[in-house]
């Protein structure tokens, strides 16, 4: 019981982590920015950890990029983890998205190719928040980093979350 707590609590750190490198990524990095502006308006996504575990939606907007939505907004695409750990897994790095489908630890509701854009943009902030060393791990291609790490840190924590 307080292992599932404590996994439950650091996906959702991980997971305001995620977002937030993301909406710096959008305005840092081509390739983020590219994959963003390629999903139609008002696109939204979700990322839900468990039955009981954190969850994150968001929402692409025209002029702000991305928007962080309610937990239980109804969304376009919906990644679904079968349990927490599963996405303990995914989330700290030890094994990729791929080989957590081809485990089927979690569901995929919505446009696979919307999907896979994004996990496109989640690897590209899994390759920057991470050390390549453990990159290597679960990214079958390191991609070259855009900005600096470090900034990312200080951008993610300047971050204000909306």
């Amino acid at each position: 019981m307080i292992r599932k707590k404590l996994m439950n609590l650091i996906n959702r750190v991980i997971l305001t982590v995620l977002f937030r490198s993301l909406r710096v990524l959008y305005r840092a990095d081509h390739r983020v920015h590219r994959e963003i502006t390629g999903w139609p308006g008002n696109l939204s996504l979700k990322i839900i950890c468990g039955t009981d575990g954190p969850v994150l939606a968001i929402r692409k907007e025209k002029k702000k990029g991305l928007t962080r939505l309610p937990q239980a907004a109804r969304t376009d695409i919906s990644m679904r983890f079968k349990t927490t750990s599963g996405a303990f897994r995914v989330l700290t790095g030890q094994i990729g998205i791929p080989e957590a489908y081809a485990k089927h630890l979690f569901s995929l509701e919505g446009d696979i190719n919307r999907a896979m854009s994004f996990v496109h943009c989640v690897e590209y902030a899994e390759a920057c928040l991470f050390p390549s060393f453990w990159c290597g791990r679960f990214l079958r291609e390191i991609p070259r980093k855009e900005i600096n790490p470090l900034c990312l840190y200080i951008c993610i924590l300047l971050e204000n979350g909306r």
